[in-house]
Parts: C-alpha cells; structure tokens; sequence
C-alpha cells in the first residue's frame, strides 16, 4: 500500500468545484482501498461520513510537523486552476522523491498561470484527463502518451432528491429547467437568461432555477436585468438542496463555451435527467448528443431550442435520461476512478513491470 499526499485548493464561501469533490473523493475511495492518504487543502470537509476521509492538513507547516507525513510515496495534485496549490504540491513532490502525478481538472483557458501548467503537465509521471480530447491537447503540450491515463467522471449526490418537495417549497408548477454551476461568463449562466423570453412564446408556465455560486457583482446586474417571477435564484445550494432540484428538474441546462467534463451532467444522469450543453471543445467525447443531451450553439435562441426541443417531448426526456443513468451505472463510480489513480502508483507499476507489463 502506498502513502498518498493529495494537494489541492479550496474556494472561498464553501464554494465545491468538479476537481474539488473528485479531489476528495478518490481520496476516500484510496482509503478504503487500504492506502494511507493525507490531504493538503484549505477546503473544508465534504458532507457524509468521515469514517473514510483522509487526513487533513490546512497549511504546509501542519504538514511540516508530522513526522508521518514528511515522505510520501505520492503526491497527487488536483485543478490547475489553483496555480498557487499546484506549485506547491509539485514542490513537496520534488523535496521528498514522492512520485508527482497531476489531475488537471479544468481547461487550459482557465488556468491563471499557463506556463506552469504546461511545466506540470510535462512534469508529471501520470496526469490523469477526463476525455479523449484533453488527453489529446495535453499531448499536443509534448506530455507523452504513455504518461495521459482516462479516468471517468462520477457523481457526487448524498441522500435521495425529494423532487416533488423542491416543488412545493418554490411553488412550481410548470416545467423547469435548472442551471447548476458558478455564475460566470464561461458557465453561459446568461445566455439562459436571455433565452428565457424565447421560451417563454412557446411555454409561458416555464420555471428557470439558477443555483450555484455568484461570480461577483457582474452577474448580480446581469440577474437584475431579467427579473421576472419565473426566473428563481437559488443561490449556493447544499447537499440535499441540490439534490432535490435535481430531482425536480425537467432537464439541466449548462451552456458552457469552455469545459473538460462538468460534475453536474453525470449528477444529472444519475437522476435520469437529460442535460443541454453549450459547444465547448471537446463537448462530444462529454455529452452524446441525442442521446444522452443535446449539444447547442452559444447563442440565446440556440440554447432556446434545445430546451424547448426537450420540453416539447417527454418520450425524449426520458430516453435521452435514460441512457444518461445507464453510462452512469457503466462505470462512472469513484470506486472505478480510484482503480485507475492507484494503478499509477510505484507500487502498481513496480508489480507490471515484473509481470512484463506496461
């Protein structure tokens, strides 16, 4: 068994990201696997049972003081949208001799320091990517091939959604569409706003739930520009809060310009829900269209009808869902994500190389 230091960033508010929640739960799933895992993070703790979370350390000098922990096998660095915590856990990597692997976690055009992204990427002995497409443009960085392992994207829902008390609590009646996700440009949190009159022609009852946290004052005027009671702004949902909306939601709408593999859309198939994506590269290797989702052009009306695409017929809500809960149950579990992460450590591979294998 190997000891795992896994480092990553926290955001402020109690804000989770994807990279976040995967950060922590393969940690988990490490642990009761058998390995000793510590995190390095300024997060706080996930919901749910702490029987199997790891160690946590908030500074690098409570990491300092633990003999214990002085010299992991591993370190394993997650989101380089966090360029501080990454040079930090590529750091420990380097003064210990621990093994240095990488989950990028976000898409290049979101990390604030490009150049040590590459640099890490490079660095890496594996670097963990969610698609086909990321692995590619990673080997496009000059990170070899036999260095990019898949992993798969997992859902990260507590408890059973209780869908009809969503509605009940918001008094909706009519179809909904739910966005879930930071209120950022990128996120395409605005062009659902302003594809809300382009619905409304057609189905005026239509309900758009906003959850997720604020981008700042920007999109606190962009939301005040769209009031209307049919627009609801949920704010930073917890667990069982989004849950419920889950659960409740006729379909998700994320129309995002740039992404790697949204937590949301596995969280919405495990519900059965159909989602709507924005076009991001690499958007078909995340979201089937037709068949699990459909895929839109950034524009308003084209979000607009993909949704009323959907809202029009329930036959293919549900079978476009259905196949969504079908690729969950396929393999899009951290049990599985855990697998392919430890088949990365010294140990594994020490194993394949005596069995004459790569």
């Amino acid at each position: 068994m190997s000891r795992v230091l896994t480092v990553f960033a926290g955001y402020p508010n109690s804000e989770t990201t994807g990279g976040l929640r995967m950060a922590w739960r393969t940690a988990a799933a490490l642990v009761r696997r058998g390995h000793e895992v510590a995190v390095l993070t300024d997060s706080a703790r996930p919901p749910g049972s702490s029987d199997d979370l790891p160690v946590r350390f908030r500074t690098r000098e409570q990491l300092g003081a633990s003999p214990d922990w002085r010299r992991p096998d591993v370190v394993h660095v997650y989101d380089l949208a966090s360029a501080e915590y990454a040079a930090l856990g590529y750091e420990l990597a380097r003064e210990s001799g621990a093994e240095f692997l990488l989950t990028p976690a976000s898409a290049p055009g979101t990390w604030p320091d490009h150049r040590l992204g590459r640099r890490l990427c490079g660095a890496a002995r594996a670097v963990f990517t969610l698609t086909p497409s990321e692995a590619a443009l990673l080997a496009d960085f000059g990170v070899p091939t036999s260095r990019i392992r898949h992993i798969p994207q997992a859902p990260d829902l507590i408890g059973a959604g209780d869908g009809a008390a969503f509605l009940d609590r918001h008094s909706v009646t009519g179809p909904l569409v739910l966005f879930l996700g930071r209120r950022i440009p990128s996120k395409g949190y605005h062009l659902l706003l302003e594809a809300a009159p382009l619905i409304w022609r057609a189905l005026p009852e239509t309900v758009l739930a906003f959850g997720g946290p604020s981008g700042g004052r920007a999109d606190q005027s962009v939301f005040a520009r769209h009031r209307d009671e049919r627009i609801l702004d949920l704010g930073l949902l917890d667990e069982s809060g989004k849950h419920d909306a889950l659960a409740a939601c006729d379909l998700l709408c994320l129309p995002s310009c740039a992404d790697v593999f949204p937590l949301v859309f596995a969280e919405a198939w495990s519900c059965g829900k159909p989602v709507v994506s924005g076009r991001f590269a690499g958007v078909e290797d995340v979201v089937r269209a037709d068949v699990d989702g459909l895929v839109c052009d950034l524009t308003a009306g084209d979000v607009a009808a993909a949704v009323l695409r959907l809202l029009h017929s329930e036959d293919l809500r549900t079978d476009l869902g259905a196949a969504g809960l079908t690729r969950i149950r396929d393999g899009m579990n951290w049990p599985h994500v855990a697998a392919v992460v430890e088949n990365a450590f010294p140990g594994a591979r020490d194993g394949r190389a005596q069995r004459g294998e790569r």
